[in-house]
């Protein structure tokens, strides 16, 4: 029998999406920064233009994919795009999130007050076959040959600011959503994740000190 599991009540978080801000609405706080942008921050200026010239190909993709992920894992109804079906086809039919993989969180708000940062990670849940706490981070590629990419920094910041709140993360992982095929990544030790998130917010610290 597939039984549902009961989500995460939301922490206390609004979103403003014009200004891309995270709010702690008990005192209003803004959060100055968000995960991906520090963790983003020393990019190469080369990669950064690359990235930002095919912003209007990666971009929509990645909101319709993200957005479908989100419909299926919380049972409600998927929005058509065909557009991307070569992506959001074997994601939403992949054994592991037909079968194994339980949501807690979609799209679950988090922040770092100390810091004053705030993020969204993917997704939170448990694998049935080893009732391990899972944290998720969905990343689409454009080609189905298309490398994988360290993601630990930003796992990291997710994990940290769970715990904060108390919440259990036994492994983190990586879906690596390409054209005609899904690749659940292979396992990433939370401790690992969050010793690499906090060395990117030392040297980001450090930059902010200097300029």
């Amino acid at each position: 029998m597939n039984t549902k599991q009961k989500l995460l009540t939301p922490l206390p978080i609004d979103f403003d999406e014009e200004t891309h801000r995270y709010i702690w609405k008990p005192t209003n706080e803004i959060m100055a920064n968000s995960v991906t942008g520090i963790t983003g921050f020393d990019m190469p200026e080369s990669k950064r233009k690359g990235i930002e010239a095919y912003k209007h190909i990666w971009a929509p993709r990645g909101t319709a994919v993200h957005k479908a992920l989100e419909c299926h894992l919380l049972d409600e109804p998927i929005p058509e795009e065909p557009k991307y079906e070569d992506w959001i086809g074997p994601l939403l039919t992949h054994q592991y999130f037909r079968e194994f993989f339980k949501p807690l969180a979609v799209e679950y708000r988090v922040v770092d007050l100390k810091h004053s940062i705030g993020g969204t990670l993917d997704a939170y849940g448990i694998d049935t076959r080893t009732n391990k706490k899972v944290l998720m981070d969905l990343k689409t590629q454009q080609s189905p040959n298309a490398n994988a990419y360290n993601t630990n920094e930003q796992l990291g910041a997710y994990y940290y600011m769970l715990s904060s709140h108390n919440i259990q993360v036994d492994e983190c992982r990586t879906v690596w959503c390409r054209p005609n095929k899904t690749t659940i990544g292979e396992y990433q030790d939370p401790a690992q994740c969050y010793s690499d998130w906090v060395d990117k917010l030392d040297i980001w610290n450090m930059y902010q000190e200097e300029f």
